[in-house]
């Protein structure tokens, strides 16, 4: 009896086991090649764009049921900016992973010639509508003559009513009661004829129009390109299943920038900054009812910087040129050219390496943003939810950052018209920053004086560069320019000037005359003095500016004594513009600081020189 403790092991070849596998794979080809290929072709529905500086990623959303096998979906209607090469797709599953879902293989773009928008359906209906507007507007002006010859008429019987001439050229008996009942007809006619024709003018006015908008139509699309734009996109169904497609592209002419609204309270109490965004593009789609979100980030420059290349240095050898008419000395010439850029072919620099250019990036996630909630069109009786519609739709912009840019998700969907020439407002958010009012007086160069907003950027906000509407109350005060703000950081925006503060300044003495030990130098000595008056009603801080001279040489000594008010202590200014000359006082001017009680603002300074230097004139 025979006892195995564990089963037969069949040994193979290697080769053996090649040839199966082999076999395996084969069958495996064959049986994917035999499955057969459905086709179903959707333009698909623009749902959401990432909008950039001067570009815009574009996501269109597919729905389809797909039976079980192999399909593929083609995405028609893109664009003519569209980059090809930029192509993304996206298969939604929902919140969970499923395992017979359909599967994303492949995208690939395709580009076709179309035929002659004349002698499409659509260029045939446009002419059809063209042809019967112009006969309409024929018929108009034909309607409009008849008219008139009518109201010629009428003219004619009036006037034989009032002379009463008879059929032989004579003169009847005047018959009143028939004057009058005459009269009245022609009266009635010509009231007739005048409703007539104004609605004969509205209808020609109209028909011009629509004859104006066909022919422009035409021109349009007569002149665009019918080149077809499609993304065939594969996708596999291991069992029949829903299909949610997102399919994504750049196209150019599409842009937004920021604009600023900073509203300072009458009484200065605080301020409000209103964060806009001016979007416009001519991409030549409709985006319409749109999930919106606005990114910094700018995909068409490149995502690296130029490499920095060497350079070499060597003797310069001269170049011999032949003497015109020696021949000897010509080829000579030459060839000691020749042997010159041979040996420098060595120190020749590389060719410049080729930019890569990623596709861009920029969030366009499906957050609870845009939620049934926020919709906008829901109706509902309920006040309570209706208001809750609104707040949302009303919220300020959600914020993400990803590297160095940052993404602005609108909370509301909008519709922006392919017109590049009106640029649309959407607001992005408004808040509060932390402010401080400030008067800034430079009675140096002009008496005026300015407020002043020291304010910080409270908000999660990156604040672009742009420009800012600036209102103080309910007054518009102009423009500013608005620096990159980041959040946390300070900025300063001026609110002009008010009437009820004024600076003014006056040189009160110059004396020269000699100093130092037995007279053996020469100093100038300015007193200056500066008035603040200040009609507000109420106390305010002052940032005052001046300058004095600052001295380049050692045998000139500039120094400043006797001030009225100690400089400002402030660490930006001690370490910068204090060290150039300039003066800065931080005063609190009190409400009493008015006429003859303006507070007074004095100092000296003294330049000192030896006798024998002369030195650049010294302004006032």
């Amino acid at each position: 009896m025979l006892v195995f403790d564990r089963p037969a092991t069949i040994r193979r070849p290697a080769s053996s086991l090649l040839l199966l596998a082999c076999a395996a794979l084969t069958a495996a080809t064959a049986s994917a090649q035999d499955l057969p290929t459905q086709t179903i072709s959707d333009a698909g529905t623009i749902d959401r764009v990432v909008i950039y500086p001067t570009s815009a990623a574009v996501t269109r959303v597919i729905h389809q049921d797909l039976a079980q096998g192999l399909w593929i979906v083609r995405v028609t209607n893109l664009p003519a900016g569209v980059n090809g090469a930029q192509l993304q797709a996206k298969v939604r599953s929902g919140d969970a992973p499923n395992p017979s879902g359909p599967r994303l293989l492949g995208v690939e773009f395709e580009e076709t010639p179309g035929i002659e928008f004349a002698g499409s359906k659509e260029g045939i209906d446009l002419a059809e509508r063209l042809k019967e507007a112009r006969r309409r507007l024929e018929f108009t002006k034909q309607d409009q003559a008849q008219l008139a010859t009518r109201s010629a008429h009428i003219d004619q019987v009036s006037a034989r009513i009032t002379a009463n001439a008879t059929a032989d050229g004579g003169t009847a008996k005047a018959d009143p009661a028939k004057a009058i009942e005459g009269l009245a007809w022609v009266n009635a006619e010509k009231m007739r004829v005048i409703e007539m024709s104004r609605t004969l003018a509205q209808r020609e006015d109209a028909v011009t129009k629509e004859i104006a908008v066909l022919e422009q139509t035409m021109a349009q699309q007569g002149s665009a390109g019918r080149t077809q734009r499609t993304a065939v996109v594969k996708i596999a169904a291991p069992q029949a299943t829903p299909l949610d497609l997102d399919l994504t592209y750049m196209v150019p002419k599409a842009s937004w920038a920021p604009a600023y609204s900073i509203r300072a309270a009458g009484d200065r109490s605080g301020a409000t900054i209103e964060y806009d965004a001016m979007i416009a593009q001519r991409t030549g789609e409709e985006w319409k009812d749109v999930r919106v979100s606005l990114s910094t980030a700018d995909p068409v420059r490149a995502a690296q910087p130029s490499e920095v290349e060497p350079v070499y240095v060597d003797i310069e050898q001269p170049m011999y040129a032949g003497v015109p008419g020696d021949s000897s000395g010509m080829v000579g010439g030459m060839e000691m050219g020749e042997e010159k850029y041979k040996d420098q072919a060595k120190f020749r620099r590389a060719g410049k390496p080729g930019r890569s250019r990623g596709p861009g990036g920029g969030g366009m996630g499906t957050g609870g943003a845009y939620g049934s909630a926020g919709e906008p069109g829901a109706a509902d009786d309920n006040d309570g939810e209706q208001g809750a519609v609104l707040e949302q739709l009303a919220r300020a912009a959600s914020v993400s950052e990803a590297g160095i840019a940052a993404s602005f998700e609108l909370p509301r969907r909008i519709s922006v018209p392919s017109d590049g020439t009106r640029s649309q407002r959407t607001r992005i958010a408004s808040f509060e920053p932390d402010a401080k009012f400030v008067y800034a007086a430079q009675p140096l160069v002009t008496d005026s004086v300015f407020l002043r907003g020291d304010l910080t950027n409270a908000s999660a906000f990156q604040l672009l560069p742009g420009t800012a509407q600036v209102f103080m109350g309910g007054d518009f005060i102009g423009e500013t320019a608005m620096p990159s703000v980041a959040p946390k950081s300070d900025f300063k925006v001026f609110f002009g000037p008010d009437r009820a503060v004024r600076a003014t300044r006056e040189v009160m003495s110059k004396v020269t005359g000699a100093a130092g030990l037995f007279g053996g130098s020469i100093a100038t000595t300015w007193n200056y003095r500066i008035k603040l008056d200040n009609g507000t009603g109420r106390d305010i801080a002052v940032e005052l500016l001046d300058r004095r001279a600052v001295s380049r040489n050692e045998k000139v000594e500039i120094k400043i004594a006797d001030l009225s008010s100690p400089l400002s202590k402030d660490a930006l200014y001690a370490a910068g513009p204090q060290k150039t000359g300039i003066l800065r006082w931080d005063i609190s001017v009190p409400a009493s600081a008015r006429g003859p009680a303006a507070l007074p603002v004095t100092w000296t300074v003294q330049a000192t020189r030896a006798k024998d230097i002369e030195i650049t004139a010294l302004p006032d």
